[in-house]
């Protein structure tokens, strides 16, 4: 069972109402129990960051980075933890934009292009990245680098929150959290968007922290 063909990115509720039907009768017939979970789990903490007021971009970058780690964690079951986070968003922004019949990723970069231009101009994130061309990259159509670069940004920028690098509340980096926050909330819709449009039935590796069995 598909949805129709969606050409834009579409907003959380409009996401969470064409799920739940598909959600219900995959459960009822036991079927892409990892894929529920990893969306159910997904949905909840982008609820949480849409709930953030306008001044809790902390707060809000760091649910928005949890709902995104929902859909791209893998477990390693070698050693007995999730795969690296650099690794396994590698292995998830490949898988995404292949899986990605409606060039959902493509349109959301398209339309947030000033957005993407700010996150590359920001002088924060430059000091810790070699430099990169991002509308040279949205020219060419290399959503693979393009993404890959936006969610390294991102991810430096939810680290240094999580890893107590950064005063909770602090008037330095707000514009730093503002632009990573809208970027995040634009592609973690689209990536949730594809999931449940052409991947709830795929293998995106093994769950992380499934839920205990009673």
């Amino acid at each position: 069972m598909r949805t129709a063909i969606l050409a834009a990115p579409l907003d959380l509720a409009t996401l969470r109402s064409l799920w739940k039907p598909r959600r219900d009768s995959y459960a009822n017939a036991h079927l892409y129990e990892d894929n529920r979970i990893r969306i159910h789990r997904a949905f909840t903490w982008l609820e949480r960051a849409a709930a953030c007021r306008e001044a809790e971009l902390d707060d809000r970058v760091l649910a928005q980075w949890a709902g995104l780690a929902a859909l791209f964690s893998r477990w390693d079951d070698a050693r007995g933890q999730p795969v690296a986070e650099r690794a396994a968003l590698a292995a998830f922004v490949k898988q995404l934009l292949a899986t990605d019949q409606d060039g959902i990723v493509a349109a959301t970069l398209e339309r947030d292009r000033a957005l993407v231009a700010s996150m590359f101009a920001d002088r924060y994130l430059a000091r810790h990245f070699d430099a990169v061309d991002g509308k040279d990259l949205l020219a060419r159509r290399r959503w693979d680098r393009l993404l890959s670069a936006l969610l390294e940004r991102c991810a430096l920028v939810h680290a240094q929150l999580a890893q107590g690098g950064a005063t909770y509340g602090s008037r330095e980096n707000r514009t730093v959290l503002k632009r990573t926050a809208m970027t995040l909330d634009a592609i973690a819709l689209a990536s949730i968007q594809v999931v449940i449009n052409h991947g709830y039935s795929d293998e995106w590796g093994a769950l992380c922290w499934p839920p205990a069995r009673r």
